[in-house]
């Protein structure tokens, strides 16, 4: 079979594989794979696996014939926050353990003309993050958010090269394509939140608690809720890398991952209070959507082999956070009606104000049986793209420090990869939140705004990852 049938047929048994392939699409923490979750996502410089697609695609070139990698991880989030906004008990997330499978397939064709080594590859990753959280209906929370089930995938072809021996770049052609759901409570009372702990200023509407005062939970009798619901059109998006190898013990690699606007298409719903019923008053039209802006991203990494069975990474990654300035939701012909006259809803603001995170991650591979047994560990520090004023329940990825242990087992001339890493994220204490119930119908009473974010928020996160690399070439070499 000539090279071109080849990467056809194989290129089709892939695509059976992809509608299975979902990610989240939260705000991300560290990456996803098993090999780079191992080794503390020090994985820029030199990346064998599928997911090179996605750290540095020149990690392609160096493989030969057929080559598959299925990815799956499971991502358990604890993140917690006790108000100091409002009175009521501490509240967590509940929304368990997220999956997040990725897959890829590659054929490497060897020399072709100039290049000494040309592969191509196919596949699906997602952005690392925790796209499903569940916080109670009526917790202190709920203003700034009540439920999450975000999805996001990123479909991949990739296509690298080497000239020599110590050259290598390659290219992914990305199309992303997601949807998200969310709901959060709004304010639909007259007044403040807590009117007789409360006051507002005249100028600009703002609530503050009178001072000895704690503000009480006004409760759910005058929460309205508003869900939004929509998937973006397909996004283009690309990874360009290249890896240096001056000399066999060293390879030196760069990626650099461009950002993503989304724009999802969908509806905004408004569940509406009783007493707002009563009062007469109702929502007409639905059409609204979604923005908002994924940071790009840029990898520098070095390798050494030390020995024959030793090698360390040390990385370095830029994450330009600072891209996201606010989610937005744009309505389109909402009216609020009140004795039978439109009042037309304004666009929802959520302020967000990131910045650009960086992090360092070192990891190393250690060959405890040749051929037969690699076990691997990493440690990660990354700072915070989140700054305290806009703390929040909705993306707890906050400084952090992780440590990983992983370890790769030969089957059958497969391998098994198996990683587990936890991130220890520094407790955040808010006494100046810029995190605001959203009140409406703004133009029917009083648009006063209450600071509902201040308090302590808490978070870890437990990651626990499964691959399986199949070099088809070698499949059946027995244990």
């Amino acid at each position: 079979m000539n090279h071109l049938a080849s990467i056809r047929n194989g290129t089709a048994a892939l695509l059976l594989l992809l509608p299975t392939l979902a990610s989240a699409a939260g705000i991300e923490y560290p990456d996803n794979g098993t090999l780079s979750i191992g080794r503390g996502g020090a994985w820029a410089a030199n990346p064998s696996d599928g997911l090179a697609m996605q750290y540095n695609p020149a990690g392609f070139a160096q493989q030969r014939g057929w080559n598959a990698t299925i990815d799956v991880r499971a991502a358990m989030q604890q993140t917690g926050f006790t108000s100091t906004s409002l009175s009521g008990p501490s509240i967590s997330n509940s929304g368990g353990p997220f999956p997040g499978p990725s897959a890829a397939l590659s054929y490497g064709m060897g020399q072709v003309g100039p290049f000494s080594e040309l592969t191509f590859a196919v596949g699906a990753t997602g952005p690392s993050a925790i796209g499903k959280s569940k916080y109670p209906s009526d917790g202190a929370q709920r203003y700034a958010l009540r439920s999450t089930d975000y999805f996001i995938a990123y479909y991949s072809a990739s296509v690298a090269a080497a000239i020599g021996d110590k050259l290598r770049f390659g290219i992914t052609a990305q199309a992303v394509h997601g949807s998200a759901k969310f709901d959060q409570a709004v304010w639909s009372g007259m007044g403040c939140l807590d009117s007789k702990n409360q006051t507002a200023d005249a100028t600009t509407g703002e609530c503050t608690t009178k001072a000895g005062a704690t503000a009480k939970d006004p409760g759910t009798s005058f929460d309205a809720v508003g869900t939004f619901e929509g998937s973006n059109s397909i996004t283009p998006a690309a990874v360009i890398g290249v890896t240096f190898l001056p000399i066999p013990e060293l390879a030196i690699g760069a990626s650099y991952r461009t950002g993503v606007h989304f724009d999802a298409v969908g509806t905004l719903t408004n569940q509406l209070p009783a007493s707002a019923a009563n009062a007469g008053i109702s929502v007409q039209g639905n059409s609204a959507d979604l923005t908002l802006d994924f940071a790009p991203t840029a990898r520098l990494g070095a390798l050494w082999k030390a020995t024959e069975r030793l090698e360390v990474e040390l990385d370095g990654v830029w994450e330009g956070w600072s891209a996201l300035k606010d989610i937005i939701i744009h309505t389109h012909n909402i009216n609020i009606m009140y004795n039978n006259a439109p009042t037309a809803l304004p666009d929802v603001v959520l302020p967000h104000h990131f910045k650009d995170s960086y992090s360092a991650r070192l990891g190393a591979d250690y060959v405890a049986l040749p051929d037969r047994l690699k076990v691997r560990a990493g440690y990660l520090f990354e700072t915070s793209a989140v700054p305290p004023q806009y703390a929040s329940v909705d993306f707890g990825n906050w400084q952090r420090n992780a440590v990983s242990v992983g370890g790769s087992v030969r089957l059958y001339g497969m391998w098994l990869d198996l990683a587990y890493a936890h991130h220890f994220l520094a407790t955040q204490t808010v006494t100046d939140s810029q995190v605001k119930a959203i009140v409406s119908p703004t133009t029917l009473w009083q648009s006063n705004t209450s600071v509902v974010g201040n308090g302590t928020y808490t978070a870890s996160l437990d990651v626990l990852s499964l691959s399986l690399r199949i070099p088809f070439g070698s499949v059946g070499g027995g244990l």
